[in-house]
């Protein structure tokens, strides 16, 4: 069997999964109702999630999620792998989170069900790539 054994790789890689998801799961929604001609509700959904603080927050982890990807090929030092083996765990417990709070409140399984199951699994082996890259410069 071949396999991948270099976590850098598989780490950029998990995080530019990450980010087509995300891309993805801001689409599902203005989509969905586009198509169903429901621009009001569509407006009403926008303002509840992600309002306007959380739009912000998303631009934000967008350009993170791209620069994060750059770095990771860029640098190699050891503060460095450490920075990004926090800021994996960080990134992923964020979306984790944010995935049981909608639950929580009752948010019906749905497309977007399999984008965060996707995600969550991304995250997760970005995880184990980024500890593992963080322990080979030690």
């Amino acid at each position: 069997m071949n396999t991948v054994t270099n976590p850098r790789n598989i780490l950029t890689t998990a995080w530019a999964g990450m980010l087509a998801v995300l891309l993805a799961m801001l689409l599902i929604d203005p989509l969905q109702h586009a198509m169903a001609g429901q621009y009001e509700a569509l407006t009403h959904t926008l303002q509840h999630d992600p309002g306007t603080l959380g739009l912000r927050v998303l631009i934000g982890m967008l350009c993170a999620n791209t620069l994060m990807q750059v770095g990771i090929q860029m640098f190699g030092g050891p503060a460095w792998r450490s920075f990004v083996l926090v800021i994996t765990a960080l990134y992923g417990l964020f979306f984790l989170i944010h995935h049981v709070v909608h639950v929580a409140g009752g948010e019906a399984l749905g497309l977007h069900t399999g984008l965060d199951v996707t995600h969550h699994l991304l995250a997760a082996s970005a995880l184990v790539a980024a500890y593992q890259w963080r322990k080979a410069s030690a």
